[in-house]
Protein backbone atom coordinates (compact mmCIF):
# COMPACT_ATOMS: atom_id res chain seq x y z
CA UNK A 1 0.00 0.00 0.00
CA UNK A 2 2.98 2.30 0.56
CA UNK A 3 2.75 3.46 -3.21
CA UNK A 4 -0.62 4.46 -3.25
CA UNK A 5 -0.03 6.89 -0.25
CA UNK A 6 2.60 8.25 -2.48
CA UNK A 7 -0.73 9.87 -4.85
CA UNK A 8 -1.95 12.06 -2.24
CA UNK A 9 1.98 13.14 -1.37
CA UNK A 10 2.52 14.49 -5.25
CA UNK A 11 0.84 16.73 -6.99
CA UNK A 12 1.74 14.66 -10.41
CA UNK A 13 -0.26 13.90 -13.24
CA UNK A 14 0.57 10.28 -13.33
CA UNK A 15 3.35 8.41 -10.76
CA UNK A 16 4.83 5.62 -12.27
CA UNK A 17 6.98 3.44 -10.24
CA UNK A 18 9.37 0.30 -11.36
CA UNK A 19 9.61 -2.64 -10.38
CA UNK A 20 12.12 -4.70 -11.80
CA UNK A 21 12.39 -7.98 -9.87
CA UNK A 22 8.30 -8.27 -10.69
CA UNK A 23 6.54 -9.63 -13.07
CA UNK A 24 3.02 -8.15 -12.14
CA UNK A 25 1.89 -4.64 -12.49
CA UNK A 26 -0.50 -2.95 -10.51
CA UNK A 27 -2.94 0.34 -11.05
CA UNK A 28 -4.72 2.43 -8.62
CA UNK A 29 -7.07 5.23 -9.35
CA UNK A 30 -8.70 7.09 -6.35
CA UNK A 31 -12.30 8.46 -7.91
CA UNK A 32 -12.40 10.75 -4.99
CA UNK A 33 -9.54 13.14 -6.51
CA UNK A 34 -11.15 16.02 -8.73
CA UNK A 35 -10.49 15.58 -12.27
CA UNK A 36 -9.34 17.29 -14.83
CA UNK A 37 -11.16 18.21 -18.01
CA UNK A 38 -9.84 16.86 -21.26
CA UNK A 39 -10.49 19.53 -24.17
CA UNK A 40 -11.67 18.27 -26.71
CA UNK A 41 -9.76 19.68 -28.90
CA UNK A 42 -6.49 17.63 -27.82
CA UNK A 43 -7.48 14.96 -30.57
CA UNK A 44 -6.77 17.71 -33.38
CA UNK A 45 -5.02 16.85 -37.36
CA UNK A 46 -2.84 18.90 -39.60
CA UNK A 47 -2.51 19.34 -43.11
CA UNK A 48 0.50 21.21 -44.99
CA UNK A 49 0.71 21.81 -48.41
CA UNK A 50 3.89 19.31 -48.49
CA UNK A 51 4.64 16.31 -51.06
CA UNK A 52 1.11 14.72 -51.34
CA UNK A 53 -0.80 15.85 -47.98
CA UNK A 54 -3.23 17.71 -49.76
CA UNK A 55 -3.16 18.13 -53.64
CA UNK A 56 -3.15 14.02 -54.31
CA UNK A 57 -3.58 13.32 -50.85
CA UNK A 58 -7.09 14.89 -49.33
CA UNK A 59 -7.75 16.80 -52.36
CA UNK A 60 -7.08 15.50 -55.77
CA UNK A 61 -9.33 16.54 -58.54
CA UNK A 62 -8.09 14.48 -61.48
CA UNK A 63 -9.03 11.24 -59.52
CA UNK A 64 -12.07 9.00 -60.38
CA UNK A 65 -12.53 8.35 -56.66
CA UNK A 66 -13.11 12.47 -55.82
CA UNK A 67 -16.40 14.07 -55.31
CA UNK A 68 -16.94 17.29 -57.03
CA UNK A 69 -15.45 19.30 -54.85
CA UNK A 70 -12.05 17.41 -55.40
CA UNK A 71 -12.06 15.78 -52.09
CA UNK A 72 -11.29 12.39 -52.27
CA UNK A 73 -14.47 10.25 -51.43
CA UNK A 74 -12.17 7.39 -49.51
CA UNK A 75 -9.70 9.49 -47.86
CA UNK A 76 -12.60 12.09 -46.64
CA UNK A 77 -14.65 8.90 -45.16
CA UNK A 78 -11.44 7.71 -43.19
CA UNK A 79 -10.84 11.03 -41.65
CA UNK A 80 -14.73 11.48 -40.78
CA UNK A 81 -14.04 8.68 -38.90
CA UNK A 82 -11.32 9.63 -37.03
CA UNK A 83 -13.31 12.09 -35.65
CA UNK A 84 -11.32 15.09 -36.12
CA UNK A 85 -12.06 18.06 -33.57
CA UNK A 86 -9.90 20.40 -34.90
CA UNK A 87 -7.57 20.96 -38.71
CA UNK A 88 -5.35 22.89 -39.30
CA UNK A 89 -3.76 24.36 -41.74
CA UNK A 90 -2.18 25.73 -44.51
CA UNK A 91 1.29 24.93 -42.12
CA UNK A 92 3.59 24.61 -40.80
CA UNK A 93 6.75 26.08 -42.10
CA UNK A 94 5.04 26.51 -45.83
CA UNK A 95 2.90 28.76 -44.31
CA UNK A 96 6.12 31.90 -44.47
CA UNK A 97 5.64 31.82 -47.81
CA UNK A 98 2.02 30.91 -48.25
CA UNK A 99 -0.37 33.88 -49.65
CA UNK A 100 -3.93 33.80 -48.51
CA UNK A 101 -5.31 35.71 -51.37
CA UNK A 102 -3.93 33.54 -53.84
CA UNK A 103 -6.68 30.86 -53.06
CA UNK A 104 -9.78 32.38 -53.06
CA UNK A 105 -12.38 32.95 -56.22
CA UNK A 106 -12.46 31.38 -59.41
CA UNK A 107 -10.26 28.44 -59.45
CA UNK A 108 -8.91 29.15 -63.26
CA UNK A 109 -7.89 32.11 -62.20
CA UNK A 110 -6.10 31.70 -58.94
CA UNK A 111 -2.10 31.94 -59.80
CA UNK A 112 0.47 28.93 -59.58
CA UNK A 113 3.31 29.42 -57.40
CA UNK A 114 6.30 27.67 -56.75
CA UNK A 115 6.42 25.98 -52.98
CA UNK A 116 9.73 27.53 -52.39
CA UNK A 117 9.73 25.20 -48.88
CA UNK A 118 8.72 21.87 -49.81
CA UNK A 119 9.38 21.93 -53.77
CA UNK A 120 6.53 21.14 -56.93
CA UNK A 121 3.69 24.09 -57.56
CA UNK A 122 0.98 24.63 -55.21
CA UNK A 123 -2.07 25.48 -58.10
CA UNK A 124 -3.96 26.81 -55.09
CA UNK A 125 -6.62 25.08 -56.10
CA UNK A 126 -7.44 23.84 -52.05
CA UNK A 127 -7.46 27.42 -50.87
CA UNK A 128 -9.70 28.94 -47.56
CA UNK A 129 -13.08 28.05 -48.84
CA UNK A 130 -12.15 25.29 -49.91
CA UNK A 131 -10.46 23.63 -46.49
CA UNK A 132 -13.55 25.44 -44.62
CA UNK A 133 -15.76 23.25 -46.60
CA UNK A 134 -13.50 20.29 -45.77
CA UNK A 135 -13.58 20.96 -41.96
CA UNK A 136 -17.44 21.17 -42.30
CA UNK A 137 -17.46 18.10 -43.88
CA UNK A 138 -15.78 16.29 -41.03
CA UNK A 139 -17.16 17.77 -38.31
CA UNK A 140 -14.31 20.05 -37.63
CA UNK A 141 -13.30 23.24 -36.61
CA UNK A 142 -10.94 25.35 -39.12
CA UNK A 143 -7.62 26.62 -37.16
CA UNK A 144 -5.84 28.88 -39.60
CA UNK A 145 -2.14 29.85 -39.42
CA UNK A 146 -1.09 33.72 -40.22
CA UNK A 147 2.27 33.90 -42.33
CA UNK A 148 3.51 36.49 -40.78
CA UNK A 149 6.79 36.93 -42.78
CA UNK A 150 5.96 37.79 -46.42
CA UNK A 151 2.21 38.88 -45.76
CA UNK A 152 1.58 41.89 -43.62
CA UNK A 153 -0.25 42.59 -40.58
CA UNK A 154 -3.04 43.79 -42.98
CA UNK A 155 -3.15 41.03 -45.04
CA UNK A 156 -3.67 39.42 -41.78
CA UNK A 157 -6.53 41.06 -40.90
CA UNK A 158 -7.95 41.07 -44.11
CA UNK A 159 -8.09 37.11 -44.00
CA UNK A 160 -10.49 37.27 -40.69
CA UNK A 161 -12.73 40.05 -42.61
CA UNK A 162 -13.20 37.53 -45.34
CA UNK A 163 -13.90 34.42 -43.33
CA UNK A 164 -15.58 36.19 -40.19
CA UNK A 165 -16.93 39.59 -41.90
CA UNK A 166 -20.68 40.26 -41.52
CA UNK A 167 -20.61 43.98 -42.49
CA UNK A 168 -21.31 45.94 -45.73
CA UNK A 169 -17.16 46.04 -46.02
CA UNK A 170 -15.10 44.35 -48.85
CA UNK A 171 -13.26 41.55 -47.61
CA UNK A 172 -17.04 40.20 -46.57
CA UNK A 173 -18.56 41.46 -49.85
CA UNK A 174 -16.14 39.68 -51.60
CA UNK A 175 -16.70 35.92 -49.88
CA UNK A 176 -19.99 36.49 -50.46
CA UNK A 177 -19.07 37.18 -53.96
CA UNK A 178 -17.51 33.97 -54.04
CA UNK A 179 -20.67 32.27 -53.43
CA UNK A 180 -20.72 32.04 -49.43
CA UNK A 181 -23.53 34.39 -47.79
CA UNK A 182 -22.78 33.29 -44.27
CA UNK A 183 -19.34 33.82 -42.49
CA UNK A 184 -17.05 31.09 -41.92
CA UNK A 185 -16.57 31.69 -38.18
CA UNK A 186 -13.02 30.83 -38.11
CA UNK A 187 -12.01 30.54 -34.60
CA UNK A 188 -8.52 29.39 -34.12
CA UNK A 189 -5.60 31.16 -35.29
CA UNK A 190 -1.75 30.85 -35.31
CA UNK A 191 0.30 33.94 -35.94
CA UNK A 192 3.84 32.24 -37.58
CA UNK A 193 5.06 28.57 -36.93
CA UNK A 194 8.08 27.59 -35.36
CA UNK A 195 9.53 31.42 -36.14
CA UNK A 196 12.97 30.97 -34.12
CA UNK A 197 14.23 28.32 -36.71
CA UNK A 198 16.75 30.27 -38.62
CA UNK A 199 17.13 27.76 -41.48
CA UNK A 200 13.61 28.35 -42.32
CA UNK A 201 12.22 31.40 -44.75
CA UNK A 202 11.38 33.49 -42.25
CA UNK A 203 12.61 36.87 -40.54
CA UNK A 204 11.79 36.42 -36.92
CA UNK A 205 14.16 34.68 -35.02
CA UNK A 206 15.00 37.52 -32.22
CA UNK A 207 11.50 37.23 -29.76
CA UNK A 208 11.53 40.40 -29.35
CA UNK A 209 10.69 40.89 -33.42
CA UNK A 210 8.52 38.27 -33.05
CA UNK A 211 6.66 39.56 -30.10
CA UNK A 212 6.37 43.19 -31.86
CA UNK A 213 5.18 42.20 -34.55
CA UNK A 214 2.94 39.42 -33.28
CA UNK A 215 1.30 42.54 -31.24
CA UNK A 216 0.98 44.58 -34.58
CA UNK A 217 -0.81 41.35 -36.35
CA UNK A 218 -2.98 40.66 -33.23
CA UNK A 219 -4.73 43.72 -32.59
CA UNK A 220 -5.55 44.09 -36.32
CA UNK A 221 -7.15 40.85 -36.45
CA UNK A 222 -8.67 41.60 -32.99
CA UNK A 223 -9.98 44.56 -33.95
CA UNK A 224 -12.07 42.34 -37.27
CA UNK A 225 -13.33 39.92 -34.97
CA UNK A 226 -12.91 40.03 -31.01
CA UNK A 227 -13.49 36.65 -30.30
CA UNK A 228 -11.04 34.38 -31.87
CA UNK A 229 -8.38 32.60 -30.09
CA UNK A 230 -4.55 33.89 -30.82
CA UNK A 231 -1.86 30.69 -30.68
CA UNK A 232 1.39 32.26 -30.57
CA UNK A 233 4.44 30.33 -31.07
CA UNK A 234 6.14 29.10 -27.73
CA UNK A 235 9.49 27.00 -27.86
CA UNK A 236 9.69 23.59 -26.11
CA UNK A 237 13.57 23.33 -26.56
CA UNK A 238 14.27 27.29 -25.69
CA UNK A 239 12.12 28.08 -22.61
CA UNK A 240 13.71 31.38 -22.51
CA UNK A 241 11.82 32.75 -25.81
CA UNK A 242 8.55 30.49 -24.50
CA UNK A 243 9.08 32.99 -21.47
CA UNK A 244 9.62 35.81 -22.95
CA UNK A 245 5.86 35.43 -25.40
CA UNK A 246 4.40 34.62 -22.55
CA UNK A 247 5.41 37.80 -20.04
CA UNK A 248 4.81 40.10 -23.05
CA UNK A 249 2.13 38.52 -24.75
CA UNK A 250 -0.08 36.78 -22.47
CA UNK A 251 -3.51 39.04 -22.14
CA UNK A 252 -3.62 38.36 -25.80
CA UNK A 253 -2.77 34.53 -26.05
CA UNK A 254 -4.72 31.78 -25.72
CA UNK A 255 -2.60 28.89 -26.52
CA UNK A 256 1.67 29.12 -26.78
CA UNK A 257 2.49 26.36 -29.55
CA UNK A 258 4.85 23.53 -29.13
CA UNK A 259 5.96 21.12 -31.17
CA UNK A 260 6.83 17.22 -30.17
CA UNK A 261 8.35 14.98 -32.72
CA UNK A 262 9.57 11.92 -31.18
CA UNK A 263 12.76 10.98 -33.44
CA UNK A 264 14.88 8.24 -32.25
CA UNK A 265 18.66 8.27 -32.11
CA UNK A 266 18.41 4.39 -33.14
CA UNK A 267 16.37 1.85 -34.38
CA UNK A 268 16.14 -0.18 -31.19
CA UNK A 269 12.79 -0.68 -29.36
CA UNK A 270 13.38 0.46 -25.99
CA UNK A 271 14.43 4.11 -27.88
CA UNK A 272 11.12 4.64 -29.25
CA UNK A 273 9.59 4.68 -26.19
CA UNK A 274 12.41 6.46 -24.20
CA UNK A 275 12.43 9.44 -26.77
CA UNK A 276 8.48 10.01 -26.07
CA UNK A 277 9.19 9.52 -22.41
CA UNK A 278 11.58 12.44 -23.16
CA UNK A 279 8.79 15.01 -22.96
CA UNK A 280 7.19 14.34 -19.36
CA UNK A 281 10.30 16.73 -18.25
CA UNK A 282 9.19 19.00 -21.00
CA UNK A 283 5.51 19.17 -19.65
CA UNK A 284 6.95 19.68 -16.39
CA UNK A 285 8.97 22.54 -17.36
CA UNK A 286 5.85 24.46 -19.48
CA UNK A 287 3.27 23.93 -16.38
CA UNK A 288 5.75 25.34 -14.11
CA UNK A 289 5.59 28.36 -17.07
CA UNK A 290 2.40 28.48 -17.47
CA UNK A 291 1.61 29.21 -13.33
CA UNK A 292 3.07 32.07 -13.80
CA UNK A 293 0.23 33.49 -15.80
CA UNK A 294 -3.09 34.93 -13.94
CA UNK A 295 -6.26 33.43 -14.85
CA UNK A 296 -7.67 36.11 -15.44
CA UNK A 297 -6.07 39.19 -17.17
CA UNK A 298 -6.15 42.06 -15.42
CA UNK A 299 -5.90 46.07 -15.91
CA UNK A 300 -6.27 45.46 -19.63
CA UNK A 301 -6.77 48.86 -21.43
CA UNK A 302 -10.12 49.85 -22.65
CA UNK A 303 -8.07 51.67 -25.35
CA UNK A 304 -7.25 48.46 -27.08
CA UNK A 305 -10.84 48.57 -28.31
CA UNK A 306 -10.91 44.84 -28.05
CA UNK A 307 -11.56 42.73 -24.75
CA UNK A 308 -8.00 40.50 -23.57
CA UNK A 309 -7.66 36.66 -23.17
CA UNK A 310 -10.65 35.22 -21.16
CA UNK A 311 -9.85 32.21 -20.25
CA UNK A 312 -6.62 30.64 -18.86
CA UNK A 313 -3.91 30.32 -20.91
CA UNK A 314 -3.07 26.81 -22.20
CA UNK A 315 -0.82 24.77 -24.25
CA UNK A 316 -0.98 23.86 -28.41
CA UNK A 317 0.87 21.00 -29.36
CA UNK A 318 -0.04 22.22 -32.80
CA UNK A 319 2.12 19.54 -34.35
CA UNK A 320 3.09 16.20 -32.92
CA UNK A 321 4.10 12.45 -34.22
CA UNK A 322 6.62 9.93 -34.77
CA UNK A 323 9.60 11.09 -37.03
CA UNK A 324 11.81 8.11 -37.43
CA UNK A 325 15.10 9.53 -39.71
CA UNK A 326 17.04 6.89 -38.64
CA UNK A 327 15.29 4.08 -40.82
CA UNK A 328 15.56 5.36 -44.12
CA UNK A 329 12.04 3.70 -44.97
CA UNK A 330 10.54 6.83 -46.02
CA UNK A 331 9.45 7.69 -49.60
CA UNK A 332 8.39 10.94 -51.27
CA UNK A 333 9.12 14.43 -50.62
CA UNK A 334 12.15 14.11 -47.64
CA UNK A 335 11.17 10.83 -47.14
CA UNK A 336 8.22 11.76 -45.32
CA UNK A 337 5.82 8.69 -46.42
CA UNK A 338 6.93 7.01 -43.74
CA UNK A 339 5.32 3.34 -42.98
CA UNK A 340 4.60 3.04 -39.86
CA UNK A 341 4.92 -0.42 -38.02
CA UNK A 342 2.56 -1.11 -34.67
CA UNK A 343 5.72 -0.31 -32.15
CA UNK A 344 4.74 3.13 -33.59
CA UNK A 345 1.55 2.89 -33.29
CA UNK A 346 1.92 1.49 -29.49
CA UNK A 347 3.92 5.08 -29.21
CA UNK A 348 1.18 6.72 -29.87
CA UNK A 349 -0.98 5.28 -27.54
CA UNK A 350 2.01 6.27 -25.42
CA UNK A 351 1.89 9.75 -26.31
CA UNK A 352 -1.80 10.24 -26.54
CA UNK A 353 -1.80 8.71 -22.58
CA UNK A 354 0.53 11.23 -21.85
CA UNK A 355 -1.31 14.16 -23.36
CA UNK A 356 -4.09 12.77 -21.22
CA UNK A 357 -2.51 12.46 -17.81
CA UNK A 358 -1.00 16.84 -18.84
CA UNK A 359 -4.80 17.46 -19.41
CA UNK A 360 -4.90 20.39 -17.04
CA UNK A 361 -2.68 22.33 -19.43
CA UNK A 362 -2.81 21.58 -23.09
CA UNK A 363 -5.75 23.49 -24.82
CA UNK A 364 -5.41 21.59 -28.28
CA UNK A 365 -2.99 19.22 -30.19
CA UNK A 366 -3.20 18.56 -33.64
CA UNK A 367 -1.20 15.37 -35.16
CA UNK A 368 1.26 15.66 -37.79
CA UNK A 369 -0.07 15.29 -40.82
CA UNK A 370 -3.53 13.39 -41.93
CA UNK A 371 -2.73 11.87 -45.27
CA UNK A 372 0.55 10.10 -47.08
CA UNK A 373 3.04 13.10 -45.17
CA UNK A 374 3.75 11.49 -41.66
CA UNK A 375 0.56 10.14 -42.06
CA UNK A 376 -2.52 8.19 -40.65
CA UNK A 377 -3.96 7.39 -44.15
CA UNK A 378 -2.06 6.39 -47.27
CA UNK A 379 -3.30 6.98 -50.54
CA UNK A 380 -2.66 5.06 -53.93
CA UNK A 381 -3.95 5.83 -57.41
CA UNK A 382 -6.52 2.82 -56.71
CA UNK A 383 -7.43 3.02 -53.35
CA UNK A 384 -6.24 4.01 -49.63
CA UNK A 385 -5.86 2.68 -46.60
CA UNK A 386 -5.20 3.31 -42.75
CA UNK A 387 -1.43 3.13 -41.20
CA UNK A 388 -1.19 1.72 -38.14
CA UNK A 389 -0.84 4.76 -36.21
CA UNK A 390 -4.96 5.68 -37.59
CA UNK A 391 -6.06 2.58 -35.00
CA UNK A 392 -4.78 4.85 -31.46
CA UNK A 393 -5.57 7.73 -33.11
CA UNK A 394 -9.11 7.03 -33.50
CA UNK A 395 -9.47 4.53 -30.73
CA UNK A 396 -8.29 6.81 -27.67
CA UNK A 397 -11.25 9.73 -29.59
CA UNK A 398 -13.50 6.86 -29.69
CA UNK A 399 -13.09 5.48 -25.89
CA UNK A 400 -11.42 8.20 -23.90
CA UNK A 401 -14.02 9.85 -21.09
CA UNK A 402 -14.44 13.81 -21.15
CA UNK A 403 -11.61 13.79 -17.84
CA UNK A 404 -8.98 12.79 -16.58
CA UNK A 405 -8.11 11.23 -13.54
CA UNK A 406 -4.50 10.55 -11.71
CA UNK A 407 -3.50 7.23 -11.50
CA UNK A 408 -0.71 5.25 -9.83
CA UNK A 409 1.35 2.79 -11.53
CA UNK A 410 3.49 0.30 -10.09
CA UNK A 411 5.02 -1.48 -13.34
CA UNK A 412 7.48 -3.99 -14.14
CA UNK A 413 10.64 -3.44 -16.39
CA UNK A 414 12.46 -4.77 -19.46
CA UNK A 415 16.17 -5.58 -19.23
CA UNK A 416 17.08 -2.18 -20.14
CA UNK A 417 15.08 -1.02 -17.63
CA UNK A 418 11.99 0.40 -20.04
CA UNK A 419 8.47 0.33 -18.53
CA UNK A 420 6.33 -2.39 -19.53
CA UNK A 421 2.49 -0.84 -18.73
CA UNK A 422 1.90 2.62 -19.36
CA UNK A 423 -1.68 3.97 -18.67
CA UNK A 424 -3.86 7.04 -18.55
CA UNK A 425 -7.68 7.21 -16.60
CA UNK A 426 -10.54 9.24 -17.78
CA UNK A 427 -14.11 9.58 -16.16
CA UNK A 428 -17.01 10.67 -17.90
CA UNK A 429 -18.80 14.21 -16.59
CA UNK A 430 -21.48 12.42 -14.57
CA UNK A 431 -18.52 10.19 -12.43
CA UNK A 432 -20.66 6.83 -13.35
CA UNK A 433 -17.62 5.83 -16.11
CA UNK A 434 -14.38 5.02 -15.75
CA UNK A 435 -12.01 4.31 -18.80
CA UNK A 436 -8.38 3.24 -18.22
CA UNK A 437 -6.25 3.05 -21.30
CA UNK A 438 -3.51 0.57 -20.67
CA UNK A 439 -0.71 -0.53 -23.11
CA UNK A 440 1.73 -3.15 -22.20
CA UNK A 441 4.90 -2.46 -24.59
CA UNK A 442 6.65 -5.86 -23.68
CA UNK A 443 8.20 -7.71 -27.56
CA UNK A 444 6.64 -11.05 -26.02
CA UNK A 445 5.22 -11.44 -22.53
CA UNK A 446 2.05 -11.07 -21.19
CA UNK A 447 1.37 -8.67 -17.65
CA UNK A 448 -0.78 -9.50 -15.76
CA UNK A 449 -2.55 -6.36 -13.73
CA UNK A 450 -4.24 -6.16 -10.87
CA UNK A 451 -6.39 -2.74 -10.56
CA UNK A 452 -7.88 -1.19 -7.95
CA UNK A 453 -9.87 1.51 -7.17
CA UNK A 454 -10.12 3.93 -3.56
CA UNK A 455 -12.20 4.11 -1.26
CA UNK A 456 -13.84 0.73 -1.58
CA UNK A 457 -15.58 1.81 -4.64
CA UNK A 458 -18.15 -0.85 -6.14
CA UNK A 459 -17.48 -1.09 -9.99
CA UNK A 460 -18.52 -3.43 -12.63
CA UNK A 461 -15.83 -3.93 -15.51
CA UNK A 462 -18.03 -3.66 -18.02
CA UNK A 463 -16.32 -4.24 -21.29
CA UNK A 464 -12.62 -4.69 -22.26
CA UNK A 465 -11.13 -3.39 -25.91
CA UNK A 466 -7.78 -4.86 -27.37
CA UNK A 467 -5.48 -4.33 -29.85
CA UNK A 468 -2.62 -6.02 -31.27
CA UNK A 469 -0.76 -6.76 -34.47
CA UNK A 470 1.13 -10.08 -35.42
CA UNK A 471 4.41 -8.57 -34.32
CA UNK A 472 6.12 -5.26 -33.23
CA UNK A 473 7.35 -4.79 -37.14
CA UNK A 474 4.02 -5.41 -38.98
CA UNK A 475 2.47 -2.79 -40.90
CA UNK A 476 -0.73 -1.94 -43.24
CA UNK A 477 -0.72 -1.96 -46.38
CA UNK A 478 -3.75 -1.65 -49.16
CA UNK A 479 -4.15 -5.01 -49.32
CA UNK A 480 -3.77 -5.83 -45.62
CA UNK A 481 -4.61 -4.42 -42.46
CA UNK A 482 -3.02 -6.17 -39.86
CA UNK A 483 -4.21 -4.73 -36.62
CA UNK A 484 -6.69 -7.32 -35.06
CA UNK A 485 -9.63 -6.05 -32.68
CA UNK A 486 -11.09 -7.66 -29.72
CA UNK A 487 -14.06 -6.86 -28.03
CA UNK A 488 -15.04 -8.80 -24.77
CA UNK A 489 -18.10 -7.89 -22.76
CA UNK A 490 -17.23 -8.45 -18.96
CA UNK A 491 -19.91 -7.60 -16.43
CA UNK A 492 -17.58 -8.48 -13.65
CA UNK A 493 -18.76 -6.61 -10.46
CA UNK A 494 -15.92 -6.25 -7.53
CA UNK A 495 -15.56 -4.42 -4.69
CA UNK A 496 -11.55 -5.69 -4.02
CA UNK A 497 -10.25 -4.92 -7.76
CA UNK A 498 -9.66 -6.62 -10.71
CA UNK A 499 -6.76 -8.50 -12.31
CA UNK A 500 -6.21 -8.14 -16.24
CA UNK A 501 -3.79 -10.49 -18.36
CA UNK A 502 -2.62 -8.10 -20.62
CA UNK A 503 -1.33 -9.29 -23.99
CA UNK A 504 2.07 -8.34 -25.15
CA UNK A 505 2.49 -5.40 -27.60
CA UNK A 506 -1.46 -4.09 -27.03
CA UNK A 507 -3.32 -1.15 -26.06
CA UNK A 508 -6.31 -1.90 -24.28
CA UNK A 509 -9.28 0.14 -23.18
CA UNK A 510 -11.25 -1.11 -20.28
CA UNK A 511 -14.25 0.47 -19.13
CA UNK A 512 -15.55 0.40 -15.44
CA UNK A 513 -19.26 1.56 -14.26
CA UNK A 514 -19.47 2.54 -11.10
CA UNK A 515 -22.25 0.11 -8.75
CA UNK A 516 -24.54 2.65 -6.62
CA UNK A 517 -24.80 2.15 -3.64
CA UNK A 518 -28.37 1.10 -2.23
Amino acid sequence: MKYYLLLFCFQLSVLNITSQNKKDAEIFVDLKQKPNEISPLLYGQFIEFLGRSIDGGIYDEKSVLSNEEGFRKDVLKSVQDLKTPLLRYPGGTVVKIYHWKDGIGAKESRPKRKNLIWGGIMDNHFGTAEFVKYCREIGAEPFLVVNMSTDSPNDASDWVEYCNGTGDTYWANLRRLHGYQEPFNVKYWGIGNEEYAEPDAGKHQNVNKYIEDSWHIIKLMKLQDPSIKITLVGNADDLEWSKKVVSEMHPVCDFLAVHFYSMPSDSKYSTLFQSVDSFNEKFDSIRTLLNTVPAKVQDFPVWYRFPPRSEPLKLAIDEWGIWDMQSNKGTGVYNLEYPYNWAQALAVGKFLNMFQRNADIIGLATWAQTVNVLAAIMTTEKGSYHQTVYTPLKAYRQYSQQNNLNIVVNTPASKDKMNLIDAAASISNDRKEVTLAVINLSENESVKTKISFGNLEKMELKNQIIYTAPSLDAINTLEKNIVTETKIKKNIPSKNGFEITLQSGSINFLTFEKIDKK
